[in-house]
């Protein structure tokens, strides 16, 4: 792919290396891209044996990228054209990045969640920024080894909307090294159009499927009530959106809610809170629930989304209960 140091081909480094992390790195390799991952649970099945995909849409397929335990470890491998995010959006995970980040590095958040930008703009004020927003249902049933359901597409935008030439350019320049590794990688001029859209699915299933032990099918199977409850959530969070100047439509809500009820039938799937929760990791509260509340407080529609205060309160708590910090206090014995 022409344009990367006078030709050369394009330097990737994927942080992250779950399920999208590393199908991702996968297509950008296939694309033609030099891919670097730093990898942390599966790093010795991934040194030893490479990813293994299993994918509905390409079948069978098994790539060796560079694999390293540390961002430090990765530089001798940069300078990086692109560091892809596939991780969790915890706060703090820009700061991570930081040995990684030359002046040539655009920086790519392949994750879920509303405002996750800010955070990475601050530390890398002159890096361009592509916010990503990912359909891509892919878990690692066990370390390397990645199974993908029939669906993919990587929605794309530079942040903040208005940036510059220079990051549109890089834009672009990834959109093609995904089409060209045969993935689906539309370019948006303001990526926060699809994010709202994304966050009311997230906002509501995944919370709620966490806090009940029940994947989406069977919560919806669980009481007369239920549908009402996610539909209800999904509303106020298009409140959220409606007032930071974005849409969540009616007729999307309704889609969603086809889709899932659906699954009454056929069988549900569990969402990736659920799925942490499960395993006793931590859960995406603050990128998924507490930005969106603090945009509710912002704009002043606090009062008009008590969903969305009552599901951060709970997450939060459910987070405290499963990753336990020094705050953390046993129960009190009465004897």
């Amino acid at each position: 792919m022409a344009g990367y140091r006078d030709g050369d081909a394009p330097r990737v480094l994927v942080f992250g290396t779950g399920g999208v992390g590393c199908i991702y790195g996968w297509i950008v390799h296939k694309g033609g891209a030099e891919v670097t991952v730093v990898c942390r649970t599966n790093y010795e099945a991934v040194k030893t044996n490479g990813i293994t995909i299993r994918s509905a849409i390409w079948g069978n397929q098994q790539y060796s990228p560079v694999t390293v335990a540390r961002v430090s470890e990765s530089v001798r491998h940069g300078p990086f054209d692109f560091i892809i995010v596939a991780s969790k959006a915890f706060p703090g995970t820009a700061k991570l990045l930081r040995d990684a980040v030359s002046s040539q590095t655009c920086i790519v958040l392949a994750q879920n969640g509303i405002g996750i930008e800010d955070e990475y703009a601050t530390a890398y004020p002159s890096a361009p920024i592509i916010s990503g927003v990912v359909w891509l249902p892919a878990t690692q049933v066990s370390p390397g080894v990645v199974e993908m359901g029939p669906l993919e597409t990587f929605e794309i935008g530079t942040y903040p909307a208005d940036a510059g030439e220079v990051a549109k350019s890089r834009a672009r320049q990834l959109s093609a090294l995904y089409q060209s590794g045969g993935a689906t990688c539309p370019v948006y001029d303001d990526i926060q159009t699809k994010r709202w859209p994304k966050l009311a699915l997230n906002f509501a299933f995944n919370p709620v499927t966490a806090l009940t032990r029940c994947d989406d099918g069977n919560f919806l199977r669980s009481s007369s009530i239920a549908d009402d409850v996610i539909v209800d959530t999904m509303r106020q969070c298009g409140i959220v959106a409606k007032a930071a100047g974005y849409e969540v439509s009616e007729d999307y809500i309704q889609d969603v809610m086809g889709r899932h009820r659906g699954r009454m039938k056929s069988g549900g799937k569990q969402p990736s809170m659920l799925v942490d929760i499960e395993n006793s990791r931590a859960i995406e509260v603050e990128a998924i629930l507490g930005n969106t509340l603090r945009i509710a407080e912002r704009y002043g529609v606090l009062d008009k989304v008590p969903y969305v205060r009552l599901l951060y309160a709970l997450a939060k708590g459910l987070n405290f209960s499963t990753v336990k910090t020094d705050e953390w206090r046993p129960i009190l014995k009465v004897s």
